[in-house]
């Protein structure tokens, strides 16, 4: 098993080699294009793209080293004439001197230049003519450039062959001095350097065929290295050994490196690789650079990959960060002291932070002053004093938030429920009065569903009362028709059991009733009504019970109608019920006054009586139900009507309330009115 890892291994890093090899050659590729590409064939020749290794051919002779000679050449004998300033007379002096003294610098070339327009000769031969020269010199390679009118040609004989561009304008144009004059160069045969001094013709020279030796190098590198990683690839997948697993010590390791040190280096990588594209670099100098730089990379991202693999979650491989570190040790530490100011009060706590506040400012401002920069003080005052109010004004608005919910959940809104922002006293309170809306809450639904239960009750047992009621009162009527009653007496009797399951039947109508209303449970039927007709509609069928009572009624209503939109049958029980109260609990030879008043939209109606008896109850309580105004319980009521009315008023959208001054008993009913 050893064995199968430790080959998958150095096929691993064969791996890594080659490509680190084979994507090398793309920085030094672009390097070489940067550089001028002094390897490839010249403008002078076919297939300009292809490597050169023959000087006399590449672009490093014909671009690089013939722009230098000929800017040096012709620069030597720049000339002026009568419209040229002193300004450029100086300038072109200077070229001129600068030009000859690096011609004295060039021992492997020799010379012959004649400028046309003042048939001025500059050489470093003993030859009179240009002539003579061509003839007396015949080296390696020998050139001539001339200029008509600014029109560059140019022409070099090496290897008995001539080549021949009569129009280089683009190439030497720029570099040419002479706007009419020839240069004729020619290079030894067989040149050497001469020590202590810098040819510039020997060393282009030498640089190319180096860089030809290392393009052949960095080829011959490239096609090894594609084989080569075909191979170890195909190695590297057919073992099946795990190279690194989740517990190996290597990966374990590489977890305590913090993430931005990955990230720098591959920064420095990259950065490595450019560098390495510098044109003072030699080409195989540029490869070694893009070679390293990129096998750190591919080594770093091999690393990544098995990291983020061997996490369950792999957002966890960012948790190697320092930063992520950094910030969760502080936010560990922060917890540690909340968790310790958890339980202070929230008076220490802000005292406490105003008393930090003011020493960080203070350690600031002396530190501001020490070194002569107050706006620093000025800066850090602002941030820590804002920070502060935030901190003060946060608490302020949480407690005003938790003060307006307070206020809805007292107006009756229970469902209302405070969040819980942060953990303190605040959101302690906030939690307590959301528990007890809850308890509130839970004891509002127990109780109505306590009342449901009673209603549901006394319907039921109002239904099983209704039949064998029903029965007795049939019963009665029957024996009333009997004439043969013996003893007499038992007629008074019956007529007892009359009245009494009479007033039964009533009280078990008035309960279901009552059940009905108070639950919600009736149908409704909404129309338009005329309250004042229904009102003297409801007067003349009590007008007997009334007129038994002895009152005297005073009713004041508008001559036109009045429209309201409620329930008619519903309503005239309503009437019905108050009514009956005053017939049954008013004094006698009193009067009752009747009104309906339209005012502000809404219609009123009013009855005041004079009770009979001492009022001596709250009007909220005699609306309960089976609460009747003379606890003796002499009179026939059963203590419902009240609550029957009160309960279908409001399932009408209207308001009922009672208003008790001493004797006096008023009742108040409230509609919306419609035209």
């Amino acid at each position: 098993m050893k064995g199968n890892r430790g080959f998958k291994f150095i096929n691993l890093i064969i791996i890594f080699v080659c490509i680190s090899a084979f994507l090398a050659t793309i920085p030094t590729t672009i390097s070489l294009f940067a550089n001028g590409a002094g390897v490839f064939t010249s403008y002078m020749h076919k297939d300009q793209f292809a490597i050169e290794d023959e000087f006399y051919k590449s672009r490093a002779f014909d671009s690089n080293l013939m722009s230098y000679l000929t800017s040096a050449t012709s620069g030597s004998l720049q000339g002026t004439d009568k419209d040229t300033s002193d300004e450029d007379k100086k300038n072109i002096e200077e070229t001129r001197k600068w030009a000859r003294e690096e011609l004295k610098t060039i021992s492997n070339l020799n010379y012959f230049i004649i400028n046309k327009d003042t048939n001025e000769v500059y050489t470093n031969s003993d030859s009179k003519t240009a002539k003579e020269f061509q003839g007396k010199y015949k080296g390696e390679c020998d050139v001539k450039i001339s200029a008509n009118n600014h029109n560059v040609s140019y022409s070099k004989t090496f290897g008995n062959k001539e080549y021949k561009n009569l129009n280089v304008n683009d190439e030497l144009g720029s570099v040419m001095q002479l706007r009419n004059g020839d240069i004729y160069m020619s290079i030894p045969e067989n040149f050497e350097r001469v020590p202590g001094i810098y040819d510039r013709i020997y060393e282009t020279k030498s640089d190319f065929e180096r860089d030809i030796i290392h393009v052949q190098i960095i080829l011959a590198t490239l096609g090894a290295s594609l084989v080569l990683g075909i191979i170890s690839t195909f190695l590297y997948k057919r073992s099946k050994t795990e190279l690194f697993d989740k517990d190996s010590f290597w990966l374990k390791f590489s977890k305590f490196i913090p993430l931005e040190l990955y990230i720098v280096g591959l920064i420095c990588a990259v950065v490595f690789i450019v560098q390495g594209m510098d044109y003072y670099y030699d080409m195989l100098s540029s490869f070694t650079f893009s070679f390293l730089g990129i096998g750190f990379i591919c080594t770093v991202l091999y690393i990544f990959n098995k990291q983020i693999n061997s996490y369950d979650n792999k957002l966890d491989f960012f948790k190697t960060a320092f930063i992520y570190r950094v910030l969760n040790f502080s936010k560990k530490a922060f917890v540690r002291i909340f968790k310790l100011t958890k339980s202070m009060p929230l008076s220490k706590r802000i005292v406490g932070l105003a008393i930090v506040c003011i020493g960080v400012n203070l350690f600031l401002m002396i530190f501001a002053i020490s070194d002569y920069n107050p706006f620093i003080a000025i800066i850090a005052a602002i941030l820590t004093i804002g920070g502060f109010a935030y901190y003060v004004l946060k608490k302020l608005w949480y407690l005003s938030y938790i003060m307006d919910g307070t206020e809805r959940i007292k107006n009756g809104d229970i469902h209302h429920k405070l969040k819980l922002i942060g953990e303190d006293n605040f959101t302690t309170l906030a939690d307590n009065i959301n528990n007890i809306r809850d308890g509130l809450d839970k004891a509002i639904d127990n109780q109505l569903k306590s009342e449901r239960m009673k209603s549901e009750l006394i319907t039921n047992v109002s239904h099983d009362l209704k039949t064998p009621l029903t029965s007795i009162i049939n019963y009665v009527e029957l024996i009333k028709k009997e004439e043969d009653i013996s003893p007499e007496y038992l007629k008074d009797y019956v007529n007892v059991l009359d009245s009494k399951s009479k007033r039964l039947k009533i009280l078990i109508e008035d309960l279901f009733e009552a059940s009905k209303a108070s639950s919600g449970n009736i149908e409704l039927n909404m129309e338009k009504i005329d309250l004042t007709q229904l009102l003297r509609q409801s007067i003349g069928e009590m007008e007997e019970k009334l007129s038994e009572a002895k009152l005297n009624l005073k009713i004041n209503v508008p001559e036109e109608k009045t429209y309201i939109r409620a329930d008619g049958r519903r309503l005239y029980r309503v009437l019905e019920n108050l009514l009956g109260n005053i017939s049954k609990y008013s004094l006698p030879n009193t009067r009752v006054y009747i009104d309906i008043i339209e005012e502000d939209g809404k219609v009123k109606l009013t009855m005041k009586n004079i009770s009979s008896y001492e009022l001596n109850f709250d009007p909220d309580e005699i609306m309960e139900r089976f609460k009747r105004a003379d606890d003796s319980r002499n009179t026939e009521g059963s203590g419902l009507g009240l609550a029957i009315a009160r309960d279908l008023v409001n399932l009408q959208g209207g308001t009922f309330s009672i208003d008790i001054d001493g004797d006096l008993f008023k009742s108040i009913v409230e509609f919306d009115e419609i035209k």
